[in-house]
Parts: C-alpha cells; sequence; structure tokens
C-alpha cells in the first residue's frame, strides 16, 4: 500500500474516472463523504445530504466530483420530491421492452422528455411521475394499451360521455332563470 495511502481514508482507486480535470492525470484516489447541498430557493428552500465520491488527483492533489456524484445527487433529489430515480424510468421501460418512443405512443409524454429524465437532466413533475408510476401496474399498461389500439376515438363528439350532466345544466339554468324572476318582480 502506497505511504499516503490508508485504508481508514477511504482512498480507491477509481479507474472508471476519466482523469484530473486539472492536470490530466490518470491516477485517481476515491473517499466518500456526506455532502450537504441546498435545494429549492427562499423559505422553501431545505438540506439534502448524501453521500458522494470525492475524486482526488495523485499527482497534484486536486479535489473534484465527477459524473457518478451528479447522479447521485440527482436522485437524492429525486428521493426528496417522491419521484422516480432516472434509472427507476429506464428500469420501468425496460420492463416492459419498450422504446422510448413506445412509451410515448402508449402515454402521449415526449419522447424527448423521457429521455431527459433518464439521463437525469431533469426531473418530471409530479402528474407525469404519478403517470408513470401507475405503469409499474401491468393492468395500467394494458388499460393504455386498449385505448391506444382502440378502433373508434373514446373522445367521441356524438356519445354522451356524462349523461347526467345535462339534466344537472338544465336544472340549473331553470333555478337561475326563477332567481332572476324572483329578483325582478322584488324591485
Amino acid at each position: 500500500m502506497n505511504a499516503n495511502r490508508t485504508s481508514a481514508d477511504h482512498l480507491l482507486e477509481h479507474p472508471e474516472t476519466p482523469g484530473c480535470p486539472e492536470c490530466g492525470h490518470s491516477e485517481i484516489d476515491t473517499r466518500w463523504e456526506d455532502h450537504p447541498f441546498p435545494y429549492g430557493r427562499g423559505a422553501d428552500a431545505v438540506e439534502i445530504s448524501v453521500r458522494l465520491p470525492v475524486r482526488k488527483c495523485r499527482k497534484c492533489g486536486f479535489e473534484f466530483f465527477d459524473e457518478e456524484a451528479e447522479d447521485l445527487s440527482h436522485e437524492a433529489v429525486c428521493h426528496h420530491l417522491g419521484r422516480l430515480t432516472p434509472q427507476q424510468i429506464k428500469d420501468l421501460r425496460e420492463k416492459y421492452g419498450f422504446s422510448r418512443a413506445d412509451l410515448e405512443r402508449l402515454t402521449g409524454l415526449g419522447e424527448a422528455s423521457i429521455a431527459r429524465w433518464e439521463r437525469g437532466e431533469l426531473i418530471q413533475n409530479a402528474g407525469n411521475d404519478s403517470l408513470l408510476w401507475l405503469l409499474n401496474y401491468q393492468e395500467n399498461v394494458d388499460r393504455l394499451r386498449m385505448r391506444a389500439n382502440a378502433e373508434e376515438p373514446l373522445r367521441n363528439p356524438n356519445k354522451d360521455l356524462f349523461p347526467g350532466l345535462k339534466d344537472r345544466e338544465a336544472a340549473a339554468r331553470k333555478r337561475a332563470m326563477c332567481f332572476e324572476l324572483c329578483a325582478s318582480e322584488a324591485n
């Protein structure tokens, strides 16, 4: 073991790291440490803490975070918000053998948005996250497939989807007319 390295420092070689961004040297050590960071603005800001790999160049001593740290920080924000992580979205899509285009056709979510969520470039809003979460259940996927493959459009303008609504609207109009007549007679 190198005299500058001890097992207590938790320094490990990390061959996947491309090299030091400062000097380009390829021998990089890693230690893991808790890293708190702020998320949000103003009164809504919170502090999120996540265990991240800190890379250190053996040649120049420069310390830095890399893509793995970025991914872990993004996942911590997803967990804080109660949203699916990029890997969970990708795993969900692949569970059914869907391409991103397939998932777009099934859900109406944009293929580019799905790609950005899977790469961790953006976090999906709560509504889109709920739709994705519902895809964990095969029966929901089956229902969406039936809807996507329906021969006649689900929203047929000639079909009354809410038959009781017309009756309620007519009754409300009748009450409004009565109120107007009663009000005009009182003046």
